[in-house]
């Protein structure tokens, strides 16, 4: 989810220790920070890649990604790599058409733009886990003045989330986790 660190090496070293099987990767959105692995676990292991709809141009374009604001290069190749794309309502998971050999988890993509176009949300009902990316934080929310930022989707992305059950955990991007209740005294 959101190989954001250039090596991942701590990341693969946990896959190896625990023998676990890396299916895919999942994007909650294509900023450079939530990105930047993505190349180092190819390399580990060939597996598709998952991003919304509103996304996929990210993973190729360095002024939306914003890797253009910091030293280096990224760069994926495109006949290499295995992208599928979401939208609203689809099902990630045991229980969905994608990822059917998965059994631990069963996420419905939530649209959420706001911090940037096309950021999605992945929530597990039965599980009542949420993993918001960079629209939800533990107090606040993403930034929304950067390029393709929208503040006002950002509201409506927040006020469905707030919708979801009090005792739903949020897993964000960067920080803490929370829960939708403790969220909902902040709006």
């Amino acid at each position: 989810m959101d190989p954001g660190e250039e090596k991942m090496t701590e990341v693969i070293g946990y896959i190896k220790e625990n023998n676990l099987n890396l299916i895919a990767i999942l994007l909650t959105h294509g900023h450079w920070d939530h990105i930047l692995g993505i190349p180092t676990m190819l390399e580990y292991k060939k597996v598709p890649v998952y991003v919304s709809e509103g996304g996929y141009e990210f993973l190729f374009n360095s002024e939306l990604s914003l890797f253009a604001w910091r030293e280096g290069e990224f760069e994926l190749d495109k006949e290499n790599i295995q992208i599928v794309t979401l939208k609203e309502n689809d099902k990630v998971g045991k229980e969905g058409k994608i990822l059917e050999n998965c059994s631990e988890f069963n996420f419905e993509i939530i649209e959420t733009p706001g911090h940037s176009r096309g950021d999605i949300c992945y929530y597990d009902k039965a599980n009542k886990t949420l993993i918001s990316g960079d629209t939800m934080f533990a107090g606040t929310y993403g930034r929304v003045d950067l390029p393709t930022s929208d503040p006002i989707q950002m509201g409506k992305s927040l006020k469905k989330l707030l919708a979801l059950d009090e005792d739903v955990r949020v897993y964000p991007g960067h920080g803490f986790d929370t829960a939708i209740g403790e969220e909902r005294r902040y709006y």
